[in-house]
């Protein structure tokens, strides 16, 4: 077989980016910034002047000052974080049962027809359960600790990642299985050069909806059973009970920006990972 050597005269890759595109990147962040910052400003001045315009009772809905200076405080103190590290524990440990566990599934079922004829109704069926009712089953099984709320967490995050992952691995064309078997790949071949690479724009869209449910499923959880373990959801209840509308709104935006973070994350890594897909680049 003969080979296609490159021109000798073609220019070596650049190793790094250069100034102009990194100075791009960098105007490009900044303008983001500018209109997520934007973004809140007017939010803020809506806010304001819904409660000035309609007088509202700061017991039902608070300024936005007020909310501010609650928060500026709440962040100064280490109980807030204490409560967070706890919420974040029960979100990643629960997406990530819940994720490994939806992955696993969708294999099989994906490799399996007769597989998922058995057991896709069984899942379907599950899944319609509200998980509000499997909580106090939860907290008999497994106490009034951490771990009643992973499993908990681990339910909202198993099914999107199945559907999505299942759909994935499905996607693949008929002219890509014949390519595949006339190039005499492997079962686990054609599994991982073809069948896995297409369903991770599905696995990571799922991971980019569930992550952040993953957040309030964990607030949530110690809403309806905080036990031993005290989480920003504890603290939500606290407030309500005391009437205290600052530091619950302050509670509710820390929670937000904390969901915006990790819908962050979720995206850079996809975009890292998935750099050979344009369609995931919106």
């Amino acid at each position: 077989m003969t080979e296609v050597l490159q021109p000798a005269t073609t220019a070596p890759r650049r190793a790094f980016p250069s100034p102009r595109s990194a100075g791009r990147t960098t105007t490009s962040a900044l303008r983001r910034a500018g209109i997520a910052l934007a973004y809140v400003l007017v939010a803020l001045v809506l806010w304001q002047i819904f409660i000035s315009v309609f007088d509202v009772d700061p017991l039902l809905v608070p300024g936005p000052i007020p909310v501010l200076q609650a928060l500026a405080t709440q962040l100064t103190s280490p109980v807030i974080w204490s409560a967070a590290w706890v919420t974040f524990q029960e979100a990643i440990f629960g997406f990530g049962i819940g994720a490994v566990v939806g992955m696993a599934i969708a294999i099989a079922l994906a490799e399996s027809r007769t597989l998922y004829r058995l057991i896709n109704p069984y899942i379907v069926a599950f899944q319609a359960i509200p998980k509000v009712a499997l909580t106090p089953l939860f907290i008999v099984w497994f106490g009034f600790g951490i771990w009643s709320k992973v499993v908990l967490i681990a339910t909202f995050t198993f099914f999107p990642v199945m559907v999505n992952m299942y759909q994935g691995l499905r996607s693949t064309t008929s002219e890509e299985e014949e390519l595949m078997r006339v190039s005499h790949a492997t079962r686990w071949q054609r599994f991982r050069h073809l069948r896995l690479y297409r369903s991770l724009p599905y696995l990571f869209a799922a991971f980019e909806a569930s992550f952040v449910l993953c957040l309030t499923g964990a607030v949530l959880a110690e809403l309806l059973g905080s036990g031993t373990s005290v989480g920003l959801g504890t603290l939500v209840q606290m407030y309500t009970s005391t009437y205290n509308m600052a530091g619950l709104f302050g509670i509710i935006t820390l929670l937000s920006l904390f969901g915006v973070v990790f819908d962050l994350i979720v995206k850079g890594t996809a975009r890292v990972v998935l750099r050979w897909n344009r369609t995931s680049d919106h």
